[in-house]
C-alpha cells in the first residue's frame, strides 16, 4: 500500500516549514556608537607602536566621588552605561556624558573625572598602551598659575 500526499499538501507542509526557519532566523543589527579619528579635544588618534597592550575595565563611580587629576599618555575610550560623568580639563573647561555616550578621552592633557550626580555612574574604559604600563597617570591638581597669567613685576 502506497500513501500518496496530495500536491497541495505538500506544499502546505513545505510553506509551513519554510515560515517555522524563516522565524527561526533573527537578524543581525548593527549600530556604529562611534566613528572619529579625533579626541574630545581634537587630537589625532595615535597608537603605541612596540608592545600594545588594550585593557577594558569597568568602573562604577558613586555620587559625589571624584577620580582625582590624571592623564593618559594613550588612547582611551570611554562608554557611560548609567549615569553621568564629568570631565574638566584644566583649562576650566567642562564636559558631561550622560548614558549612552562614547567618546575618545584626551591624551596627554590633565583632567579629573567625577560623578556630580545623585545616582552612581558606571562607566566602560577602554584603553590602549605599551604592555604592562598603565594607561591612567595620577597628577597634581592645576595650580593658580594656570588660571591666570604671571605677574613679573
Amino acid at each position: 500500500m502506497r500513501m500518496q500526499l496530495p500536491l497541495g499538501g505538500f506544499i502546505f507542509l513545505f510553506l509551513g516549514a519554510t515560515t517555522i526557519c524563516a522565524q527561526q532566523q533573527p537578524t543581525v543589527k548593527a549600530t556604529t556608537l562611534l566613528k572619529t579619528t579625533t579626541t574630545i579635544t581634537g587630537q589625532k588618534l595615535e597608537y603605541p607602536g612596540n608592545n600594545p597592550q588594550v585593557a577594558v575595565t569597568l568602573v562604577e563611580i558613586p555620587p559625589g566621588v571624584d577620580v582625582g587629576w590624571h592623564e593618559h599618555p594613550n588612547i582611551r575610550y570611554v562608554y557611560v552605561i548609567d549615569g553621568t560623568l564629568t570631565i574638566e580639563l584644566e583649562n576650566g573647561t567642562r564636559r558631561e556624558f550622560p548614558a549612552g555616550t562614547i567618546f575618545v578621552e584626551a591624551f596627554g592633557t590633565r583632567h579629573h573625572g567625577m560623578n556630580a550626580g545623585s545616582t552612581p555612574a558606571k562607566v566602560l574604559f577602554i584603553d590602549h598602551s605599551e604592555e604592562g604600563q598603565s594607561n591612567m597617570v595620577k597628577t597634581e591638581p592645576p595650580g593658580p598659575h594656570h588660571d591666570a597669567p604671571e605677574d613679573h613685576r
